[in-house]
C-alpha cells in the first residue's frame, strides 16, 4: 500500500514540473523569435529582398540630344587612355586603332540595375548590356558600381551607336535634376567598361603578349 505522503509528494512533483514547463514556454518562444530574426537578417545581407522594386525609372526611354555630343567627347578621351597614355601605361601602339575598330562593332549600350534603381537591396549592381552589329549580345557586364534606393536614383542610359560614335541617347530622366557636368563620370563609366569588356576578351590586341618561361630564362642569361 502506497503511503499517503509519498502520493502527495508525487502530485507536488508533477505540479512543479508543469509550472516550470509553463515558465519555459515564453522563454522558448522569445528565443525562437530572436533566432528567426537573426536568420532573416543573414539572409537579407547575403541574398537580399526577394521582391524587387522596379519602377518607371528603370526604363531609359527619354531622348536627350545634348548627351550624345558629350558622350562622343568622352569616347575620344577613353580612346586616348587606351593607347600610349602616360596615365595608363602598358598599351601597345596598335591598341588605339583596335579600340576604334571595336567601338565600330557596337550597335547599342544600355545600363540597368539588378533590382531596380529604387531598390534598397544589397549588391544592386549597375550593369551593361552591349548589342553588337553581328547580333551577338553581352549581358550583365558589371561596372564596379551599385545603386541604392536610400540615395538618389541612378542614371540609366541607352546609347545607339554608328561607326563608333553615339547617334542617339535615351535616359530615365534622372540627369535633368542636376547640371550636365555632374553626369560626365556616368558617361566615362559606361564607355570605359564597354571597352574593358573587349580588353578582357582580347588582351593581345591591347597589351604585349605575356612572357613565357623561355623569356624569363633568356633575361637571366643575358
Amino acid at each position: 500500500m502506497t503511503h499517503p505522503f509519498v502520493f502527495n509528494d508525487n502530485i507536488l512533483f508533477f505540479k512543479l514540473a508543469k509550472t516550470k514547463l509553463r515558465m519555459k514556454k515564453p522563454s522558448i518562444f522569445f528565443i525562437s523569435v530572436i533566432i528567426l530574426a537573426f536568420m532573416a537578417a543573414i539572409f537579407y545581407i547575403f541574398w537580399g529582398n526577394p521582391f524587387s522594386a522596379h519602377s518607371e525609372l528603370d526604363i531609359p526611354d527619354k531622348p536627350n540630344e545634348k548627351l550624345f555630343g558629350m558622350f562622343n567627347k568622352e569616347i575620344e578621351k577613353e580612346i586616348e587612355n587606351h593607347t600610349q597614355s602616360v596615365m595608363y601605361p602598358g598599351y601597345i601602339a596598335e591598341s588605339r586603332q583596335n579600340t576604334i575598330n571595336y567601338l565600330k562593332t557596337i550597335k547599342t549600350i544600355e545600363s540597368s540595375t539588378r533590382y531596380g534603381v529604387k531598390s534598397t537591396q544589397p549588391r544592386n549592381n549597375l550593369e551593361l548590356r552591349i548589342v553588337f552589329k553581328d547580333g551577338n549580345v553581352a549581358e550583365k557586364i558589371y561596372t564596379g558600381h551599385s545603386c541604392s534606393g536610400y540615395t538618389s536614383p541612378c542614371l540609366l542610359m541607352k546609347v545607339e551607336m554608328k561607326d563608333g560614335k553615339a547617334t542617339h541617347i535615351f535616359t530615365n530622366g534622372v540627369e535633368r535634376k542636376g547640371s550636365p557636368e555632374w553626369i560626365i563620370p556616368d558617361l566615362n563609366i559606361m564607355i570605359n567598361k564597354a571597352i574593358s569588356y573587349d580588353i578582357n576578351r582580347n588582351p593581345n590586341q591591347y597589351f604585349p603578349p605575356q612572357k613565357t618561361q623561355q623569356d624569363f630564362d633568356k633575361e637571366w642569361n643575358e
